[in-house]
């Protein structure tokens, strides 16, 4: 009787209920687990204290350093200082004495009996000497405890949220919060003394919140767009605030926090290794500390190389000579800019002045790349490198009960994928922006007069014809959401404009400081056609079969963002008087946090400075969080399913 019913209806796997079943009592119900943030509850009034006496200590320094005239003088400021440390430490031996403090841990309290002597050390030679150097010491200690408390209360915010995944955005938001305000402070943008007012006021126009707000964001997200010139409307401070923000927000509050942790030998819980995990591509979780190790020592010590190459290669741009910190600032500034892959520049004008000069082509690039790569394809690759130098030194033969891991010596299919996408799409951006740059050359050749450089004398050379190939080069490394130029945006042709577009929407590689939707989302869905060409069931790769759950979310991830640019184009045409292609490409630019502008951006009405600052945010913690919530979705194991009925599609 149910056969007439099975092809409009649904195919059932239980067995149907009948008439006669006996409808059984409902259990009693269970009451409510107390969950992972019960724990917490007793921890909060104490641990806020903590955090208000510590962002007291950390407040006085943004009080001392960040205004020209403190709102108190400075021993009032250095005694509140030293009481809110005194305060922290009594509370911290209150809580150590109940045992109650989910913190605490052996390794951890003597790390912290060696700050606050340090903290003594500092307070006792200021005394004794009056020297301004030791009193940093306490500076550092106090901002040191802060950036625990605050990263205690994220980790106590985790472990309440039933959805770990807003702990990301809600981190970046929580940056973003604390770093306007700071690029609003007076010694972060240049004043002058005003004899006749007897205090200092802004040289030119005074920064609003909204550039604040949008200069922050731009930093946070590593995007690069910019309202106000990093290099002239912001000060030694104000650029230090920037690069702070760069390197915080390009490889994760939660990956600098973890790491915090582990120096404190703290564990993590399991949803902020699950959080992890998802971020860092799955790793495997009893991997993920030393993963995290090798991520922040790998960052810190490939910076410092590139900056350390970087420091004889500056040239000061008016001809005189740059000192000794001048030079150290550039080199630290640009190798985290270029490593995270944010643009940022503190020269004036992107490094356009080192157009075809070895600071570009060989320092600048190599971070790029390698900070694009990702950090699950680096630890590979090093891990392959050490096994076989291993391997060459000497022989280890396998010893009975000691695990030995046969993945070491081989590239994994992430880092293949990655290494062949990553040269593909370079090869693609040089040979179409290269093209595209030689067409005026060829219809000038052919008369056709469509140049638009026909006032240009010097013909095609070959020297030209290696500047050209030199700045096809890197403009298809850096439109990969790095941002920097080398060379003016008004001489890019049309078909460079297009090709640079499209690799602003591919990116750089999952777990990398680069934004996009990632190389390994293209190769997938590239994948996938050509399995369905060649009537193959899956899609392949490398003699490896991949999911087909890993097709779909990177569908899932390519479409939201096209949707994120389509939403933000539409939005600035509907405010700003510009054209679309400039439109387009700064709504790219800036949902795929790369920074390149055709030059609109400082011109942008509030409301179209709005739009790109959420996309800059939404680009940036977007996929993450929806791979997030993807995750952390409940999945529905229906005890049935619909027939299967054919759509048209050509």
């Amino acid at each position: 009787m149910f056969g007439g019913h099975l092809g409009t209806g649904i195919l059932m796997t239980g067995n149907l209920p009948t008439a006669q079943t006996p409808s059984t009592p409902s259990p009693p119900p269970v009451p409510p687990s107390p969950g992972a943030g019960a724990g917490f509850r007793h921890v909060w009034p104490s641990h806020l204290g903590r955090l208000v006496l510590t962002l007291l200590a950390a407040a006085v320094v943004v009080l001392e350093y960040g205004f020209f005239s403190p709102p108190a003088p400075v021993w009032v400021m250095h005694m509140i200082q030293c009481l809110a440390l005194m305060g922290y430490a009594l509370e911290l031996q209150r809580r150590h004495r109940r045992g109650n403090d989910p913190f605490a841990t052996p390794r951890g309290r003597w790390i912290e009996i060696g700050l606050f002597a340090l903290a003594l050390f500092g307070l006792v030679m200021s005394l004794a000497v009056s020297a301004k150097p030791y009193w940093h010491l306490i500076e550092a200690v106090a901002i040191w405890f802060f950036l625990m408390e605050a990263w205690r209360l994220n980790v106590a915010l985790s472990r309440a949220l039933a959805r770990p995944g807003l702990l990301l955005p809600l981190s970046f938001a929580l940056l973003i919060l604390i770093g306007t305000p700071l690029l609003m402070a007076p010694r972060a943008t240049p004043h002058v003394f005003d004899p006749i007012l007897n205090v200092y006021v802004p040289a030119g126009e005074p920064i609003t919140f909204g550039e604040a707000l949008f200069t922050a964001t731009s930093a946070v997200c590593v995007t690069g767009l910019i309202v106000r010139d990093t290099a002239h409307d912001f000060t030694p401070f104000g650029q230090a605030v920037i690069g702070s923000l760069i390197q915080l927000g390009g490889l994760g509050i939660i990956i600098f926090g973890s790491m915090l942790v582990t120096l404190l030998g703290q564990s993590l819980s399991l949803k902020e290794n699950v959080s992890l995990r998802d971020m860092l591509n799955d790793q495997p979780m009893h991997k993920l500390r030393g993963f995290v190790r090798f991520i922040v020592l790998t960052t810190l010590g490939i910076e410092l190389i590139g900056a350390a190459i970087m420091y004889p290669l500056w040239d000061d741009p008016v001809g005189g000579v740059l000192t000794t910190g001048e030079r150290v600032g550039m080199s630290l500034f640009h190798a985290v800019s270029a490593f995270c892959n944010a643009g940022f520049d503190i020269t004036g004008h992107s490094l356009v002045g080192y157009r075809h000069a070895m600071l570009t082509h060989a320092v600048i690039i190599p971070l790029i790349v390698v900070g694009g790569l990702g950090f699950p394809a680096l630890e590979n690759l090093f891990s392959v490198a050490r096994a076989r130098i291993t391997v060459r030194l000497r022989y280890r033969p396998i010893r009975p009960g000691i695990p030995v891991d046969l993945t070491a010596g081989r590239l994994s299919l992430h880092t293949k994928i990655v290494l062949a996408a990553t040269a593909s799409l370079y090869l693609w951006g040089v040979v179409t922006i290269g093209a595209g740059q030689l067409m005026p050359y060829l219809h000038e050749s052919m008369q056709q007069g469509m140049t638009a450089h026909a006032d240009r004398p010097d013909p095609l050379t070959v020297s030209t014809f290696g500047g050209l190939l030199a700045d096809a080069s890197f403009m298809s490394i850096t439109s990969r959401t790095a941002g920097f130029n080398a060379m003016p945006m008004d001489e890019l042709q049309p078909a460079g404009r297009f090709a640079v577009m499209t690799l602003m929407m591919v990116g750089g590689s999952p777990g990398s400081t680069a934004g996009g939707f990632k190389t390994t989302v293209i190769a997938l869905l590239a994948l996938s056609v050509v399995a369905t060409i060649r009537q193959r069931p899956r899609a392949e790769a490398f003699g490896r079969t991949i999911a087909d759950s890993l097709v779909r979310k990177a569908a899932t991830i390519g479409l939201c963002y096209l949707l994120l640019v389509t939403t933000s184009t539409m939005l600035l045409c509907l405010s700003e008087p510009f054209t679309f292609q400039s439109l387009a490409f700064e709504a790219v630019s800036a949902s795929t946090t790369t920074g390149l502008s055709l030059g609109i951006t400082a011109d942008l009405t509030g409301f179209g400075r709005a739009v790109i600052i959420a996309t800059m945010f939404l680009g940036r913690v977007g996929p993450l969080a929806l791979l997030g919530a993807m995750t952390f979705a409940r999945a529905t194991d229906r005890p049935y399913r619909y027939p299967h009925e054919s759509v048209a599609l050509g």
